[in-house]
């Protein structure tokens, strides 16, 4: 009797042992799918003027998660979506000083820091969180071509500029981990759970 229980006990610790093998190896292969990829860099230098006059450089942004996307003000197809729902980020995170927005114009010639104050105006900017920047028309198209591999054209009549309506997620080591579509409220959720995620890594 003794020898059947000790047998029992021993099947129970087996069991219990394979169980929790088996649930650490399905914990470690869940963190492992939810870590966002890789997709790029934000290495380039780079001075921008905000809607405050304030020149703005690439390290304001070092050790912080932002949000970087291109508009116009004047733009009159997606960039009133675009920058509406970029408002939601600023909100789910107007306390979180970790956080932080950029909009790159790529009609510098038009948005002067009088034109990029009231466009932050219009749509609430935090000061300090999000950043409106103007400045060099090349230097803004490189950085949105060649480090956010990002659109950016002379257009028509009817699209006098072309670029795209991406929202960008950098990380706190200025590494590009995601792309969302700034007119899709959806994607825009997406970011945003995203963001809490690269947030906790």
């Amino acid at each position: 009797m003794r020898g059947v229980m000790l047998f029992a006990w021993s099947l129970l610790v087996l069991a219990t042992g394979a169980f929790m093998f088996a649930l650490y190896t399905r914990q470690a292969a869940l963190k492992q799918e939810e870590t966002l990829p890789v997709l790029g860099t934000v290495d380039m230098p780079f001075a921008f003027t905000n809607q405050a006059g304030k020149t703005i450089t690439q390290d304001a942004f070092r050790g912080k998660v932002w949000v970087a996307y291109f508009f116009f003000t004047t733009c009159p197809s997606i960039c009133p979506a675009m920058n509406r729902n970029a408002m939601d980020v600023q909100r789910e995170f107007a306390n979180n000083p970790d956080v932080l927005m950029a909009g790159f114009t790529v009609d510098p010639e038009n948005d002067t820091v009088d034109a990029l104050r009231k466009w932050a105006k219009r749509h609430e900017a935090q000061a300090g969180k999000w950043h409106f920047l103007t400045g060099d028309r090349e230097t803004l198209y490189k950085l949105s071509r060649q480090t956010f591999r990002l659109a950016a054209e002379p257009g028509d009549e009817t699209h006098p500029i072309v670029h795209s309506d991406k929202l960008v997620l950098i990380d706190r080591q200025g590494r590009i981990r995601g792309y969302y579509s700034g007119v899709n409220p959806d994607q825009v959720q997406v970011l945003l759970q995203d963001i809490y995620r690269v947030l906790e890594e």
